[in-house]
């Protein structure tokens, strides 16, 4: 980052742009009309304190405790499911889904700051009884973050936290996270733990970034103790001011991974390296696109057909108007398999959010994932669809109703993983 600034001075380079460490952080791909010459705000002098402080002032905490400013909230959701099970033999139920919400921040001086998110309910199943949890969730979004600047540095120390027994995280969003490729499956309880910091070093034209997350993933089901592992993750990217509203440069992201037992899957490492570019554009169009070379290697235990040489690249375009915000993201990647080591998936996927209609907002999100998984004694083909809709009303300074509806569709190439389910749920919300 470039040196601190008193206020009200700025430093030569693109238009300030939030860098995000993950391979798939940020979207677009790269475009024209692009300034040069111009002025931007240092990522880590005197206009990031102001933005802090604003971002800070803007926020509504309800409760105090000294300098500590809590927002708390209570919600119970109504869910019917013809699939609870998600099998080419369907089941249906009814789901109840109480949870209470916690968000506090201690802003420890005008520009260090801890913040705490916290998310705990429960799942009460109807009529499979079986499938009710035997203790509270926590909400995958639970974090406790510290951000910390000096000089040049900005440093963000995050733990993430979860605990799950349902397969998908049952939630308004779209953006479902991990995807986990087992069929005729009630409860799969789980704890996924990921500590770890991002720092960005701003040089002017040039910003440096890196990350580092240790994962701890325990499967308390015993079916899937297999799974159980701990994850070294790492990323790294340097980025070149190309302008006011452009830059490109170079990004890599590492894994090494080592499982508890290797009856399923095995150890491995993988790396993937590519450039990158990002544009934003005076029609509220931000862009970013990215490839490049993607490989793992496995342990001696594995069978040869596990490590792979390919290639991996993702394109994202968002744009936000007077009338609705909306993105569409494609791309190709490697992850960690479930059932095999690998899952191999080209996807597409489109969100869109609309605020027009008077205290009341509108999501619709469709997805389609061409996938693959491969390595080991398993292996099997699919098409997975994902649509969905939410519409949400604020109808009282601190009450909220949503109604959400999710579809998705499994078609493998094994018939017995095939399956179809449809999702209504109905909730409300309190904030205090």
């Amino acid at each position: 980052m470039s040196k601190f600034q008193r206020r009200g001075s700025r430093v030569k380079s693109g238009e300030r742009c939030r860098l995000l460490l993950a391979v798939m952080g940020c979207g677009g791909i790269f475009a024209g009309d692009v300034g040069y010459g111009q002025d931007r705000d240092s990522l880590a002098g005197e206009s990031a304190a102001q933005d802090l402080r604003r971002s800070i002032a803007a926020e509504e905490y309800n409760l105090r405790y000294g300098p500590v400013r809590l927002k708390t909230g209570a919600s119970v959701a109504l869910s019917y499911t013809d699939n609870v099970f998600y099998s080419h033999n369907p089941k249906e139920d009814f789901v109840v889904n109480p949870e209470i919400t916690l968000a506090a921040l201690w802003p420890i001086t005008e520009l260090n700051s801890l913040r705490l998110s916290l998310g705990l309910a429960y799942e009460w199943y109807l009529k499979n009884r079986l499938l009710n949890a035997d203790a509270p969730l926590v909400n995958p979004g639970s974090e406790l973050a510290f951000n910390l600047f000096v000089g040049d540095f900005r440093f963000r120390v995050h733990e993430r936290f979860s605990y799950q027994e349902s397969l998908f995280f049952n939630s308004f969003s779209g953006e479902n996270g991990r995807f986990y490729n087992f069929n005729d499956v009630g409860t799969f309880t789980r704890l996924n733990n990921e500590a770890g910091f991002d720092v960005d070093w701003d040089l002017n034209k040039v910003v440096l970034s890196a990350g580092y997350n240790h994962e701890n993933f325990t499967s308390m089901t015993g079916a899937f103790e297999y799974l159980n592992r701990a994850s070294e993750w790492f990323t790294a990217s340097a980025s070149f001011s190309l302008g006011d509203k452009a830059r490109a440069g170079l990004e890599a992201q590492a894994g090494l991974h080592s499982y508890q037992r290797e009856t399923v899957l095995n150890d491995n490492w993988r790396v993937r390296v590519g450039p990158f570019v990002e544009v934003t554009l005076r029609e509220k169009i931000s862009l970013r696109a990215g490839g490049g070379f993607d490989l793992a290697r496995y342990a001696a235990t594995a069978l040869a057909n596990s490590d792979y040489e390919s290639y991996y690249g993702y394109a994202r375009i968002r744009q936000a108007t007077r009338f609705f915000s909306h993105s569409l993201t494609a791309g190709r990647e490697h992850l960690l398999g479930d059932n095999a080591n690998n899952l191999k998936t080209t996807y597409a996927r489109y969100s869109v959010s609309s605020p027009v209609v008077a205290h009341m907002d509108l999501e619709v999100n469709l997805s389609v994932n061409f996938a693959e998984e491969f390595g080991g004694t398993f292996g099997e083909k699919f098409t997975y669809y994902g649509a969905g809709f939410r519409a949400g009303s604020q109808f009282h300074k601190y009450w909220r109703a949503d109604l959400g509806y999710e579809y998705r569709l499994k078609d493998s190439d094994l018939a017995s993983r095939n399956f179809r389910r449809n999702r209504v749920t109905l909730g409300v919300t309190y904030s205090f």
